[in-house]
């Protein structure tokens, strides 16, 4: 909804950076585009003032200083990101701005085609340096406020041009100072940056494009969780399930009962003792109690939720399968060997609970 309305103020020139607001202060658009001209073509980046209003005004004011010209990609990991805009094309840092917060907790993920701000080991470093993200970064994401958790700051994504990353990527690269293969062999500089004026033919372009890509992005993220449900599915009928006979939950967890169990069923706040086995719809095994030998004891409200559901609906001595997507696992951060946004396929006993 917010990006139609952003879309079609920018088509009607109502958006304006003098727009007046109730305060008397001057109404900043909640979308800000930027043209980014480069030695290897150009792209047109949609930056979210409205999720991270630090971090776009800095971007900004580093746009309208002209910084960015003649600055050049020195960090270039294909199947990664693309690293720019701090040094000049001898290779030395240019003079910045002071460091900003970090507002890595606004939501934005680092997902293909993102752009965010690079910096050091302290989360609130980051200057004038930024990265686009070539692929799906999870690991990069916001976990918590602390200093290992606060992940990377997205403010925007590649609205268009796109050919022009994919060229940018490709580019060959050798090891560089800290040995990491990186180094582009073929020096690709930025030549402008340029601000469009809400008004102008090419934001309405823009945002058009970014609405796209971003539609497209999730229509592929549903369909991705579709294909790794049945990939669980498959996985259980292999191991005997008749999959037929499973049921989804409203909130998107699919289970199997093997042996139904008797009695009532464990409350959320119950502590409960199970065998388990769990694996990746690959079929790899990532845990199993089973093979320990030795049960396992927990309160079902202090596990991931497709477990507190999942156990939580069987009765003692039931044994059952559980699917379970992504958003009821780990999500997009992972943990152990288990990737981000991984479905997970769980065998369950239910041996008691208190």
């Amino acid at each position: 909804m917010i990006r139609r309305l952003v879309s079609a103020l920018c088509l009607s020139g109502v958006v304006s950076a003098v727009a007046v607001a109730d305060e008397g202060k001057p109404k900043l658009p909640d979308m800000v585009y930027v043209r980014v001209e480069t030695t290897l073509g150009d792209f047109t980046l949609e930056l979210n003032r409205l999720k991270a209003p630090t971090t776009v005004d800095n971007f900004i004011a580093y746009v309208d200083a002209k910084h960015y010209e003649g600055t050049i990609f020195h960090r270039i990991i294909k199947d990664f990101m693309i690293q720019g805009g701090g040094m000049d094309q001898t290779g030395k840092p240019k003079p910045t701005n002071p460091p900003i917060k970090n507002e890595a907790d606004n939501g934005l993920k680092n997902t293909k085609g993102t752009i965010a701000m690079a910096r050091t080991g302290d989360p609130n470093s980051a200057t004038c340096q930024f990265f686009i993200n070539t692929v799906n970064n999870d690991r990069l994401n916001f976990r918590s406020k602390d200093a290992g958790g606060w992940g990377y700051c997205v403010f925007g994504r590649v609205a268009e041009g796109w050919d022009t990353i994919e060229k940018l990527r490709g580019v060959a690269v050798k090891p560089n100072e800290g040995g990491e293969m990186a180094a582009p062999l073929e020096q690709v500089a930025i030549k402008k940056m340029t601000k469009l004026d809400p008004s102008d033919p090419a934001c309405k372009k823009a945002a058009e494009s970014a609405a796209k890509l971003e539609q497209d992005a999730a229509n592929a993220a549903v369909a991705g969780k579709a294909v790794a449900m049945e990939e669980g599915k498959n996985l259980v009928k292999s191991k005997g399930g008749d999959v037929t006979k499973g049921a989804v939950s409203p909130t998107g967890l699919w289970s199997l009962d093997m042996v139904e169990g008797t009695g009532p069923n464990p409350s959320p706040s119950s502590n409960v003792t199970v065998h388990y086995t769990g694996w990746l719809t690959n079929g790899t095994k990532f845990d199993s109690s089973r093979d320990r030998g030795q049960p396992t004891s927990f309160g079902l409200n202090q596990v991931i939720r497709g477990w507190t559901e999942g156990v939580g609906g069987m009765k003692k001595g039931g044994k059952r399968y559980l699917v379970i997507p992504p958003e009821m696992a780990y999500g997009d951060r992972g943990v152990s060997i288990i990737p981000p946004n991984s479905t997970l396929v769980f065998e369950v006993e239910l041996l008691d609970f208190k």
